[in-house]
């Protein structure tokens, strides 16, 4: 093997290995770019229903609507929560069905929520009774605002 063969089996391989950097280093770049960002949601407290509103013998269906833009495409999403009075104490679950997701409501006369999917039942704390959800509702941060008596959920 001669002096130039070796030059050159070494300059292929450095070659080789720069070309695999800067491919590298190049993709990287695409997928930062190209790849969208992954939106942080911001929690913020939502007024949801007044004191006076409220009900002492049932919770409250409070629905919360709010409107997001991506770019020129608008939409709506709604949010809905039950809100209970416990003595001066408030408590608010969400409307969503752990099982697979669909919207609860509640059966005054049972003194309990229903879903409609999969007969999936619950009791006024939010905790399961029947059917096959795996866990209770979820709970959802409540607070009374002292300045316009207005019960807020963070979302």
């Amino acid at each position: 093997m001669s002096v130039s063969e070796d030059r050159r089996s070494i300059l292929t391989t450095f070659v080789t290995a720069g070309m695999g950097v800067i491919g590298a280093a190049f993709a990287g770049l695409v997928g930062l770019v190209a790849a969208p960002r992954a939106k942080v949601a911001a929690r913020r407290w939502r007024r949801a229903a007044s004191v006076f509103d409220l009900s002492a013998d049932q919770p409250t269906t409070a629905v919360l609507a709010e409107r997001q833009a991506d770019g020129w495409y608008e939409t709506r999403s709604e949010t809905v929560v039950f809100i209970d009075r416990q003595g001066d104490s408030y408590k608010a679950l969400s409307a969503t069905c752990s099982h697979l997701g669909c919207r609860v409501r509640w059966d005054a006369p049972r003194k309990q929520f229903l879903c409609p999917c999969h007969g999936g039942v619950y009791d006024r704390d939010g905790k399961v009774v029947a059917g096959p959800p795996p866990r209770g509702l979820d709970p959802v941060n409540v607070r009374l605002n002292p300045q316009t008596s207005e019960i807020e959920v963070e979302l």
